[in-house]
């Protein structure tokens, strides 16, 4: 059980941190489920190709960098809205990753590879378990320990503060969505890797759940990963109840979903109360 929690909590774990990032840097990135999808199909169509699933990570990891930039020429060269181009992301990968698989396999986005190469288990833990957990140390070192750290947080919160010191806050955004794009990029790996195989919609909505983490959460890293460890259990439980209880499978399916927004609407009452101003 705790296995398959903190297997399930991992994609979403390296989501959550992602969208920190940018969110301490100020921006809202909701482009996370896109740059997740695009990660979980290229690891996969890479890892089919090639037969090393180390190849699959490295593309996914590349494909959501790739993504994240597409987001930065939008939002800051071309100066438009960050929501309305992260909005255009989570349209637009779905479309091309169809368009893609038509091309290569004769059908709008199933990828099924015969056989893939077992991920590595060190220590008899999943290899996206370690991965998780690593960006989660160093990140919480990078925040509090570090002067990029600090930097990264005053980049949202006092930009002009930065300014006077000589640090260009519009490129310390830049560098956040890219770093954002990554580990989404893994976050997808992790989810089609695991599985081995590739379909439309995979991500099922981790990157909106991720959101919901970093705000649960309250922007700080210990609490983003108590969230999703919580999304993790609801969907571990959500899983096992299927086939027991007297209700359709629809039904119990979208009970991660929605926890995510009874979380969402907690999270605006409580800021609500606390800063009645804003």
């Amino acid at each position: 059980m705790i296995m398959n929690i903190l297997g399930s909590a991992s994609p979403l774990i390296l989501a959550a941190l992602g969208g920190l990032l940018t969110e301490r840097a100020g921006i809202l990135n909701i482009a996370l489920e896109g740059m997740i999808l695009s990660g979980a199909f290229t690891s996969l169509l890479v890892t089919s190709l090639s037969g090393s699933p180390g190849l699959g990570i490295l593309a996914a990891i590349l494909t959501g960098t790739i993504v994240a930039g597409i987001f930065n020429f939008s939002s800051f060269t071309l100066k438009g809205n960050p929501f309305i181009s992260g909005l255009g992301i989570n349209i637009l990968v779905p479309a091309l990753i169809a368009s893609i698989t038509q091309k290569l396999y004769g059908n709008q986005g199933i990828i099924r590879p015969a056989q893939i190469r077992a991920l590595p288990r060190p220590g008899g833990l999943d290899l996206f378990i370690w991965i998780a957990l690593g960006v989660l140390i160093l990140l919480m070192v990078l925040f509090y320990r570090t002067r990029s750290g600090l930097i990264i947080r005053s980049c949202g919160d006092h930009p002009d503060l930065l300014k006077s010191r000589g640090v260009d806050p519009l490129r310390v955004k830049r560098l956040m969505v890219l770093l954002s794009g990554m580990l989404c990029g893994v976050s997808g790996s992790a989810i089609s890797l695991r599985l081995g195989v590739f379909v439309p919609g995979m991500s099922a909505g981790k990157g909106w759940i991720a959101l919901v983490a970093i705000y649960l959460g309250y922007r700080k890293i210990p609490g983003i990963a108590l969230a999703c460890l919580f999304f993790a259990l609801a969907e571990w439980g959500t899983n096992r109840a299927q086939g027991f209880l007297g209700v359709p499978p629809s039904l119990i399916l979208s009970f991660p979903y929605f926890l995510t927004l009874a979380g969402l609407l907690l999270f605006s009452i409580r800021r609500n109360r606390t800063h009645p101003s804003e």
